[in-house]
């Protein structure tokens, strides 16, 4: 069962969706009405509908023991997820510090903060350094002011993939270079045998490209200087990832200045996400980011 992956968009997924518009759902209920299953042991159903569930935004877990499930926005919602309002969508928004290798090989994470942003407002935050079990550059303790003895103690990712899923659980995944972050939160997940999170992923550089076509860098810097917005422990986790939600929150209401006010229009305006060779570190002139920052996708 482990192994079984659902589209979010997929056809078991919407009648998910349409049986809980009547109200909350227990897991046993939702495997009688979405998988034919019905007598199915509590356990089976409750493993088997997080599988479908977890990570779509429009749903969120209910009941004391969270072995039931409810719309996030109420009893009724919107029956194209699409066309949900920026605004009624939940975000988490990532950053995460590393030894300075690659995501899969031998990069890993040694700090993750994230912070929610709902309704645009800024919520809470999540953060903590990792102890990844790694030496730390010297140039990295130089950018980030993290030194190896200071991930001592500190839990592993392995320890963090629960709190760390039940923060993204729901939320629309964003970051100041999405597929970096991800590809690290990805790739830590996988090493400790965790099953990823679901759901959809922006970045707050790509947005950076439409919104603001005539800003020459779109580093995280450039981008707050921008926007007015200090960053305070810069190249720290927390303090990152603060940051882009602030940046996140003047965007998305830029966004819906130009009438891009859902989801799907939004994605439409921003178009695909550039692809890169993992050899073109830098982005084009027009874009540059800082030297010394995590380059776009």
């Amino acid at each position: 069962m482990t192994g079984m992956h659902f589209a979010p968009d997929g056809v078991l997924v919407r009648k998910a969706l349409r049986r809980l518009e009547d109200g909350p759902r227990s897991s046993v209920d939702l495997a009688a009405e979405v998988f034919g299953m019905h007598g199915c042991p509590p356990t089976m159903a409750g493993r088997l509908v997080a599988q479908l569930l977890e990570g779509i935004p429009e749903v969120a877990r209910d009941g004391e023991d969270g072995d039931a499930w409810r719309l996030a926005g109420g009893s009724r919602r919107t029956r194209n997820p699409a066309a949900r309002g920026l605004r009624d969508l939940r975000y988490a928004v990532v950053d995460v510090e590393t030894n300075g290798g690659v995501a899969g090989g031998h990069g890993r994470v040694v700090e993750i903060a994230i912070v929610n942003v709902d309704r645009g407002a800024i919520g809470g935050c999540y953060s903590t350094l990792v102890d990844a079990g790694v030496a730390i550059p010297p140039w990295i303790t130089r950018l980030t002011g993290i030194r190896t003895e200071m991930t001592h103690g500190a839990p592993s990712f392995s320890q963090i993939c629960d709190p760390v899923r039940e923060h993204l659980r729901g939320r629309v995944f964003v970051a100041h270079n999405a597929a970096y972050d991800w590809g690290f939160v990805r790739a830590e997940m996988r090493r400790a045998g965790a099953g990823l999170p679901r759901g959809p992923r922006l970045c707050t550089v790509h947005m950076a490209r439409r919104l603001l076509p005539g800003l020459e860098r779109r580093g995280l810097d450039s981008v707050a200087d921008y926007y007015g917005i200090e960053i305070r422990e810069r190249h720290r986790a927390r303090g990152d990832a603060v940051a882009t939600a602030r940046i996140l929150v003047r965007m998305l209401e830029d966004a819906e200045r130009r009438g891009w006010t859902t989801w799907s229009a939004l994605r439409k305006a921003l178009g695909p996400v550039p692809r890169r060779g993992r050899a073109r570190r830098r982005d084009r002139p027009s874009e540059r980011v800082e030297p010394h920052e995590r380059l776009h996708e």
